[in-house]
């Protein structure tokens, strides 16, 4: 199978001698560089919990209010909003939630920023210093599936961060019962679910045109998006972390990225769809995913 575009060294940073925020954060010592500011995103149930979780091993802040997903609830609570982004909301609405989201990240919640964000308020007593009360932390992460909608936003405002986009077969998201980007954002795509006879189809056409803007997103930000399978990421672990730290420009012992991915397993839900019913999928659909690499053929060795 041909694997999804892979990182191009000759775009990789440097490696980092300074941290992408003001003063000292006193950095592990086995760590010997800092951390530009990451986001992972991704379809949901790609497996961006368990990416988090590994990236998080490696000293990352990923905030003090998570759920069991690993999702950031402030960034939920300030962008999880599709009616106001289908209403119109500018780039520069966008661009002052984000400059609002990074000062919560460094800072915590203060109490004056809870006129203005009231959506906070819940989490104020949950992050009240952010990165600022982490000292040993390598800098900032937020993991949060919908980010991905968010993606050219997110690196227009940071000239330096990184975003990996995780990803898992095709067929296997059309078949998870986490659906509720499809009914979130289709219509971002010109996409309406009621126009397919199963979920499943619908979901996968969700896929398709997402991928689409994610090639369009690689090539006009070469370097800054890490599309990450998650099939590669269970079988190999720490190669692939070691890949994501090369990205980030950092400098990571092998014991901890070891020690980072010692959870990670792989679950029984991929290769699902070999054995469910593909004729609910069009010709065009199973084009598509066969040519950006990943099998369609039922057969175990095809």
């Amino acid at each position: 199978m041909r694997s999804p575009p892979r990182w191009n060294s000759q775009d990789r940073p440097p490696t980092r001698d300074h941290i992408d925020a003001p003063g000292g954060l006193g950095y592990p010592g086995d760590v010997q560089n800092q951390a530009p500011i990451l986001f992972i995103g991704g379809l949901g149930g790609s497996g961006t919990r368990a990416v988090a979780g590994a990236v998080a091993g490696l000293g990352y802040y990923p905030g003090d209010c998570l759920n069991g997903a690993n999702d950031n609830l402030i960034f939920t609570a300030q962008f999880k909003h599709p009616d106001w982004v289908r209403q119109g909301a500018s780039e520069a609405e966008i661009a002052a939630r984000l400059t609002l989201f990074e000062t919560v990240m460094r800072n915590g919640v203060a109490p004056s920023i809870l006129v203005a964000a009231p959506e906070l308020i819940p989490f104020r007593t949950r992050q009240p210093e952010g990165l600022a009360g982490h000292p040993n932390a390598i800098g900032w992460m937020t993991k949060e599936p919908n980010c991905h909608i968010f993606a050219e936003n997110i690196l227009q405002k940071w000239p330096h961060a990184i975003f990996v986009y995780v990803t898992r077969h095709p067929l296997d998201m059309a078949f998870s019962d986490n659906k509720g980007q499809l009914g979130n954002w289709s219509w971002m795509f010109d996409l309406d679910p009621a126009d397919f006879s199963a979920p499943e189809a619908a979901q996968l056409e969700y896929w398709i045109r997402t991928q689409r803007r994610l090639d369009d997103l690689l090539k006009r930000y070469p370097g800054r998006i890490h599309p990450l399978n998650f099939e590669q990421f269970t079988e190999a672990p720490e190669r692939e972390l070691t890949e994501i730290a090369d990205v980030l420009g950092l400098k990571i012992p092998t014991e901890r990225i070891r020690a980072a991915v010692s959870e990670v397993i792989r679950p029984g839900t991929i290769g699902r769809w070999r054995g469910r019913d593909l004729s609910i999928f069009s010709d065009e659909q199973l084009a598509f995913c066969a040519q950006a690499g990943w099998p369609v053929a039922q057969s175990e060795g095809a």
